[in-house]
C-alpha cells in the first residue's frame, strides 16, 4: 500500500559471547537449506544441524525469517571478501568486466547451491508478509558487490557513481538470468556464450555510460 512502510522483522538483540553460536547457526543453516531447500528447512532442522537445541536456537533468533536474513549477510560477506581478494590490482573498467563476470561463473560453476539456494531465499521471503522486504535488501547487498568492484577501477572515479549503478543494474539483471537458466539446464556452452554476449553489450554500455572509460 502507497506510503506504508513494510514492519521489519524483529532483530535478536545482541547478547554477550553470542556471536559464535549465531555463527555457528547460520553455517549450519546455510548447510542445511543447500541441502534441503529454503522451504524444508525448519527451525529444528537447523538446531539440530547446529547441534543445539531449539531453546538456544531462538535465543539467539526469532524466527526462520531472520535466520534467513543472517544467512544472506553471511553469504554476502563471503563474496565481498572474496572479490576483494581477488581483485586488489588495479584494473580498467573495460577489463574488470570482463574479468570480473568470468570469475563468478567460476565461483557459482564450484558451488551451484549456494546461487540455488539465495534464489530460494529470495522467493521464500517474497511469501512472508513481515519479511518480502528482505528480498530487495538482497538485491541490493549483492548487488553492492558488482558496483563496489568496478567503482574500483583506476578509470573510474567518485563522480562516476550514478554511471557504475547504472551499470551495474544492466549487469545483474543480465546475469541474474543467465545464471539461473545454467542451474536449471546445466548447458554450459551456452551459458559461455550468452556471458560473451553480455560481456561484449556491457562494455559498450560503459562506453556510452562513461566516455572516458574507453579511451
Amino acid at each position: 500500500m502507497s506510503g506504508t512502510k513494510a514492519p521489519k522483522v524483529p532483530m535478536s538483540p545482541a547478547r554477550p559471547q553470542s556471536t559464535g553460536r549465531r555463527k555457528q547457526i547460520v553455517d549450519a543453516a546455510l548447510t542445511a537449506m543447500i541441502s534441503h531447500g529454503v522451504h524444508n528447512t525448519t527451525t529444528r532442522r537447523i538446531a539440530e544441524a547446529a547441534g543445539v537445541n531449539v531453546a538456544t536456537l531462538h535465543y539467539h533468533f526469532h524466527n526462520k525469517e531472520e535466520i534467513i536474513f543472517s544467512a544472506m549477510e553471511e553469504l554476502a560477506s563471503r563474496y565481498r571478501d572474496t572479490l576483494s581478494a581477488h581483485f586488489s590490482q588495479p584494473q580498467s573498467l573495460r577489463d574488470r568486466i570482463e574479468y570480473l563476470l568470468w570469475f563468478i561463473w567460476g565461483e557459482i560453476k564450484q558451488a551451484p547451491g549456494e546461487q540455488l539456494v539465495l534464489q530460494e531465499m529470495t522467493l521464500y521471503v517474497l511469501r512472508v508478509s513481515h519479511a518480502e522486504h528482505l528480498a530487495a535488501q538482497k538485491e541490493r547487498e549483492i548487488k553492492s558487490l558488482y558496483s563496489a568492484s568496478m567503482g574500483h577501477c583506476v578509470d573510474v572515479g567518485p563522480d562516476d557513481e550514478a554511471q557504475i549503478e547504472e551499470l551495474t543494474d544492466f549487469i545483474y539483471a543480465c546475469f541474474v538470468g543467465i545464471l539461473n537458466q545454467w542451474l536449471a539446464t546445466r548447458d554450459e556452452t551456452s551459458l559461455v556464450k550468452t556471458t560473451g554476449n553480455l560481456i561484449e553489450a556491457a562494455q559498450a554500455l560503459a562506453c556510452k555510460l562513461l566516455p572516458h572509460c574507453s579511451r
